[in-house]
Formats: C-alpha cells, structure tokens, sequence
C-alpha cells in the first residue's frame, strides 16, 4: 500500500493505493453458507488493454430452493418466501408450471438491479414472461393464465343493482397497429426487437415501442407482442355493472358471460324455482317465460356457487319448464333448493348464435355500501391466435 500527498494552498490531499493483499489462512473453507463464488486464473499478456485483464463477464444463474432454476414458479416463489408470505397458492402456481411454462418452455431469466422497482412489479413481470398475470384475492398470491379459456361464471340481470352498461371504442388514427417488442437476446445480451405486424397492414402508421423483461428468445417476445396487437385491433367493447356480494365469485383475468334484459336480445335470463330428476333427466321450471322460437335454442346455468355450466341443448315441456339432460357440469348432487336462505340457480336461455356477451374481468371493486362494481372488457379467442407462431422476421 503506498500514500500520496498533494498540498495545494490550505487544501492538503492524502490518497490511499492498494497494490496488494494477500493473507496466510491455516485452514481454507471449501464453502461460505449463503454465498456462491468462483474462482479464476486468467492468465495476461502485453497485448491486452490495462483495463481488459481485469474484466469478467457471469451467467449467473440463480438456484431455487425445492424448485428448477429459470421456471417461472421458482422465481415466483422464491420472491414471495423472501417477502415472508406464507399465503400462497402453490398448487395452482404448480398447476400452471406443468400444464403450461414447462411444456412450453416459458421461463424467466431476468437481473433484478432495479431499486425503484416493487416486489408487485416484480411478480408481474415475472407471470407476464409466462403469458400469465398474478393475483392476489383476500390476501392469497395465485396466478392466472390468459390465452382461450373456458368461461367461469355468469353475471345476469338477476345478480346486478344496476343496468349493464355497454360502451364503443370506435377505430382511429389514434390506434397502435404495430407493436415493437425490444427484449434481451439470451446469445448476444444485446437488446433487439422484434416487429409485430399483420400480414393486412405490414407497414403500420402508428407503433407502440414495448419492452419486455425476463424473456430471452423472439418468438416468445413475437408472441407476447402479437398478443397486444391482436388487442389493440379488436377489443372494442368494455362493460360496466354492479351487484351485491355476486362478483366476490370471480377474479381479475377470468372470462364470464354477462346477459341483460333488452327485448330481442335473443337471451333470457330467469331463475329455477323447482328442479327434479328423473332417471337421467333433469326437469326445471322457471320464473320467466321461454322464447322457443330463438335459432337452436340453448341454455347455461349458473350454479349456487358462482360457476357456469357450458351450453346444453333443452327440451320443451311448456312456457316455464323444460327438460335437459343430466350432466357431470351440473353438480345437481349439490344444489340447495328448500332453503330460503340459499339463493336458487340461473338458468339462461338463449339461441346458439348467441350467448350474451363475452367478458374477461379487468376490475371488481367493493364499495362503501355492500356493493362491488365491475368493469369487463371484451373477450375475443381471436387474441391469442398466435401464442404459437414463430416470428417471421422483419416484416415491414
């Protein structure tokens, strides 16, 4: 170590060097607990810049406690247990890593040297690397996956405090009809981008510059970005209710049907007031007269505690009753119908080529008087067209 003393006027500066620093152990460890570390040799020459002997780039790649490094759910868990959560849905979290990031081959790869960033911005980026977002419900962190899903539930005229309410963006010059994805490439470690276009429109006058963290290949990041634009182009419709305590059944991201009572509407939606089986048949009368005039008439029913049956072809007995086969969706075993505490199901008819309207929940939020309001946006399977294409390259 040598010092260095600079005087100059009143101002006298001492600096400190360290050439060297070396210590004589009796005994080296083999490991230090919490800690990984390498060792080098690296050997120099003259011809190496004085700074480039000294320069040493890590893939570092972090180990998750019970779960494989990179998948999804490990850094989710791994995030959430550094929080000190303990209320977590890992079967769910599991679920989704086998049913979908593993097989597809998602998983996250991200360096979290962001100080502003939250833990919330954190987990969200990390299920959005999976094509899925995160949730947390009455203090229960799950996830969910968006893409084309099944519809969960139904909100009809008989769960709201208030009309549905239907509004239209109508298409502009405004609209993205490009999206640029920049992402980080996991050969270079470089940033690049991918362009995300319709073969319709290859050279779009407006586009939206996204970046995407934790994905490291173009055609995830192509697919992502496909997904915004599909959006953008197509989601024109956005709903808003309110009903008492019924949305408390559902979560942001889950797709419902939602019904009104418009005349002509080709859906009406009543309650069942008496139900019973025969053999493998189920006979239902209903609070509101049937339309069987409608194109292939069908009904769904929202079941008691929240759930939605699919589509199911009805028979006609007269006005208010029909007939309907009894299927594993209607968990009939488990309906409540002597009790006036117990709210009966839902029955809604309908005609084939339509079926309300489709809705993913965007927002449930309670109000002071019991009420919850919710705000929908419309669902469309069109979205998700290309969650498995490859990118084509540079289309414009």
């Amino acid at each position: 170590m040598r010092r260095t003393t600079k005087i100059g006027g009143a101002k006298t500066v001492n600096n400190l060097y360290w050439q060297a620093l070396r210590s004589r152990l009796a005994k080296r460890p083999s490991s230090y607990a919490d800690v990984t570390t390498i060792a080098l040799t690296i050997r120099t020459g003259n011809r190496l810049a004085s700074q480039s002997d000294r320069r040493v780039n890590v893939e570092a790649t972090r180990l998750y406690d019970g779960y494989s490094s990179r998948t999804i759910s490990g850094a989710l868990m791994h995030v959430m247990s550094s929080l000190g959560m303990d209320n977590i849905d890992a079967d769910t979290i599991s679920a989704v890593e086998s049913t979908y990031w593993t097989p597809r081959g998602e998983t996250f790869d991200y360096e979290a040297n962001d100080s502003s960033s939250s833990a919330l911005d954190i987990l969200q980026k990390i299920t959005n690397a999976g094509m899925s977002y995160f949730l947390l419900s009455d203090g229960l962190a799950s996830v969910g996956r968006e893409g084309v899903k099944n519809w969960t539930g139904v909100i009809s005229p008989q769960e709201t405090t208030e009309a549905l309410q239907t509004a239209f963006s109508a298409p502009s010059q405004d609209d993205y009809d490009g999206v640029d994805v920049t992402y980080i490439n996991g050969t270079t470690w470089a940033e690049e981008t991918v362009q995300c276009r319709t073969t319709d429109n290859p050279t779009p006058s407006k586009v939206e510059s996204y970046t995407l963290d934790g994905v490291l290949g173009e055609d995830r990041a192509y697919r992502i970005g496909m997904r915004r634009l599909m959006k953008y182009r197509q989601q024109r419709l956005t709903f808003t209710t309110s009903t008492e305590m019924d949305a408390l059944c559902y979560n942001y991201g889950d797709r419902l049907v939602l019904t009104d009572d418009i005349p002509g509407s080709n859906t009406i939606s009543c309650l069942v007031n008496d139900a019973s089986l025969s053999g493998s048949t189920l006979t239902l009368e209903v609070s509101e007269p049937l339309d069987w005039t409608f194109s292939n008439p069908r009904v769904l029913l929202r079941l008691q505690d929240g759930s939605a049956t699919p589509l199911i072809t009805p028979a006609r007995v007269d006005d208010y009753t029909l007939t309907v086969p009894l299927t594993s969706s209607l968990n009939y075993d488990e309906w409540i119908m002597d009790d006036p505490a117990v709210e009966p199901p839902r029955l809604i008819f309908c005609s084939s080529e339509q079926v309300g309207y489709d809705a993913i929940v965007t927002e449930i939020a309670p109000s002071s008087d019991g009420t919850c309001q919710v705000t929908a946006s419309e669902y469309k399977s069109t979205f998700y067209d290309y969650d498995d294409a490859t990118y084509p390259g540079d289309v414009a």
